[in-house]
């Protein structure tokens, strides 16, 4: 960003966003299904999705995957370096081609020497994802199947969806078997549950991506 965009934001704008207080870096570039680190990986580096998707997943001793959530354009990743935890603790994927920035916990460091601001701005970013955790982990608790499905959707169309002119939304195709590790259920419930879906004219869904109105799922959840 630009000295003169920069001098043109207020301070609060500056010290709440920090995208516009990390230097850029030359992105890395990963293929679709490409390995990014692994949970064993050292937690030693904070990543930006510069364009793309990555997956970030845990896999348990018996082999099970389970997403826990999708980080697109502007995203932050890797936080467990920010906690100074030994190793990463999950695993990113890329879920198509993704570029990614990535700075050393010793760079972010001399970073917050020269500018103190970005270490209060990495924690709100920090607890926004612990508070986004913390209502998923209610809802697994708590939520009927049909009702995490519809809370996803709403949550992935918040976050990455692109809308038209008829406030619809349409978000990048995922799999069923990937919104089953993401809801915490099997790819052949989730199948039955949007196949349902779209028999109720909520849901459309294809190789194109997967299209819903927010307000109609918001009144299916309202009415339960």
């Amino acid at each position: 960003m630009s000295a003169t965009v920069m001098n043109s934001l207020p301070i609060s704008s500056i010290g709440d966003d920090p995208l516009l207080l990390l230097p850029r870096r030359k992105p890395q570039y990963f293929h679709k299904d490409q390995t990014i680190y692994s949970s064993q990986d050292p937690a030693d580096s904070l990543l930006l999705v510069v364009d793309g998707t990555v997956k970030l997943s845990r896999i348990s001793g018996s082999g099970r995957e389970t997403v826990l959530d999708f980080c697109v354009q502007d995203s932050f990743f890797g936080e467990s370096s920010l906690l100074g935890l030994p190793d990463r603790g999950e695993t990113a994927v890329a879920l198509e081609d993704t570029a990614v920035m990535e700075w050393s916990m010793v760079e972010l460091g001399q970073i917050m020497l020269r500018t103190p601001e970005l270490g209060p701005s990495l924690l709100r970013v920090l607890a926004g994802k612990l508070f986004e955790a913390d209502a998923r982990i209610a809802s697994l608790a708590t939520d009927q199947i049909s009702h995490r499905l519809l809370k996803a959707l709403l949550a992935l169309g918040k976050r990455f969806g692109s809308a038209d002119g008829s406030g619809e939304i349409h978000i990048m195709p995922i799999t069923h078997e990937v919104l089953g590790k993401y809801v915490g259920t099997s790819r052949e419930i989730i199948t039955q549950h949007m196949s349902q879906l779209r028999r109720q004219g909520l849901v459309d869904y294809s190789r194109a991506g997967i299209e819903f109105k927010p307000s109609e799922l918001k009144r299916v959840l309202s009415s339960a």
